[in-house]
């Protein structure tokens, strides 16, 4: 099995050339507004197999509960959890 496309594209987003800040993560948190939180990818301190952990060093994030990856710079999503079918 090949690895995660999110984790490719996060880790592609922290390696290179460009600022992390400009990309904007939305996922799934319950008891926040409409039970979504965003945040900047440059907030990520290390990309996991299955998950992120975010620079506090304590809250990890698994990989089933982000909804979208975006540059905001370019107003382009790259990246977006598949939607069930009814």
């Amino acid at each position: 099995m090949g690895e995660h496309p999110l984790r490719r594209l996060l880790s592609s987003i922290l390696r290179g050339s460009r600022d992390p800040a400009k990309y904007e993560l939305a996922y799934t948190h319950r008891g926040a507004p409409g039970d979504t939180a965003r945040m900047k990818v440059g907030e990520i301190e290390h990309v996991g197999k299955g998950w992120f952990l975010l620079s506090d060093g304590e809250t990890q994030i698994p990989f089933h509960r982000i909804l979208y990856v975006r540059d905001e710079e370019r107003q382009v999503t790259l990246w977006e959890k598949r939607k069930k079918s009814p």
